[in-house]
């Protein structure tokens, strides 16, 4: 049944005269009364009552327009989901990371999602956490890899959780914890925590004061570095001991440093990935669809 001749008979019955049906749709009268004509002819019955003062539906008509309004809808439904797919299978997707031991879980999912959609173009960018939480409001970046804490800054930026990285504390050999299997924040009150600054990496930082004033301590911290080796140098010549997570201390190996994981609960990254919601990217919804089901089949564990 052609889409045409229906908005023309639900635009005659909604204002119940051809003479503005055809103003409302830019066409000519004339061409309003073939059109109808031709419906009534396709359905076998008479859908107006043509009367001196104007038109009214007849009981053929009253019980088609509901019908007719369900054929346009599905229609334009159909249309719109045939124009997201082919949207979805072209394009550009940017990627921005906080750093690459963040992204790496993901990594074979992506190569999957590469082979699957190879017209679509995938661009990766390392920033800052700050850079990227900026870059995803502005929409300078589709999707954006990392801490929730750095990244959900603004109501219109949305979050899909990936995994939990704990965190570890990388002592110097020889210190008085380098043979536990675990230690508590209560064991580690006294000694000096080693973190990234709050210019380098404000969310970590602001992350590891909450987590010690949570458990009843007030850190000491040393806060003077602008990097995450600097960080463990500065442990390894006995300055302190560095607090960090085990996907970054997972990639390298320090014989003079021995890594402790911490024994609170609530000691770790909430590590995902965030958009904003009011993007217009068609590709973001089909990937973060792929991913979810990807995270249902293979949980992330770090």
């Amino acid at each position: 049944m052609d889409l045409h001749r229906l908005n023309v008979f639900v635009t005659a019955a909604q204002y119940l005269s051809f003479t503005e049906a055809a103003k409302q749709l830019h066409i000519a009268q004339p061409s309003v009364s073939h059109d109808i004509a031709e419906l009534e002819k396709e359905l076998g019955a008479k859908l107006f009552l043509r009367t001196k003062a104007g038109i009214a539906l007849t009981p053929a008509g009253a019980v088609f327009i509901s019908e007719a309004y369900k054929m346009i809808s599905i229609a334009q439904g159909a249309r719109q989901k045939i124009e997201k797919l082919a949207a979805a299978e072209s394009g550009e997707l940017r990627i921005g990371f906080v750093s690459e031991q963040m992204a790496e879980p993901i990594a074979p999912f992506l190569k999957r999602f590469h082979e699957g959609h190879p017209t679509v173009s995938m661009t990766f960018n390392s920033y800052t956490s700050i850079a990227v939480s900026r870059r995803i409001q502005s929409n300078e970046v589709d999707l954006g890899l990392g801490r929730r804490e750095s990244l959900v800054r603004h109501e219109d930026v949305d979050w899909m959780h990936l995994y939990e990285d704990p965190f570890y504390l990388a002592v110097p050999e020889g210190h008085r914890l380098a043979g536990a299997g675990a230690a508590t924040l209560e064991a580690v009150k006294d000694e000096t925590i080693l973190i990234m600054s709050a210019e380098a990496n404000p969310g970590f930082y602001e992350l590891v004061q909450r987590l010690c004033l949570t458990h009843g301590h007030t850190p000491l911290l040393n806060a003077t570095s602008n990097d995450r080796i600097a960080t463990i140098m500065m442990a390894r010549i006995g300055m302190g001991i560095a607090l960090l997570t085990k996907q970054f201390l997972g990639v390298y190996n320090f014989p003079d440093i021995k890594l402790i994981p911490l024994a609170e609960k609530d000691a770790f990254h909430d590590v995902g990935v965030a958009w904003n919601k009011r993007a217009a990217n068609p590709l973001v919804e089909p990937f973060l669809k792929e991913l979810q089901d990807c995270l249902l089949a293979f949980p992330i564990t770090i």
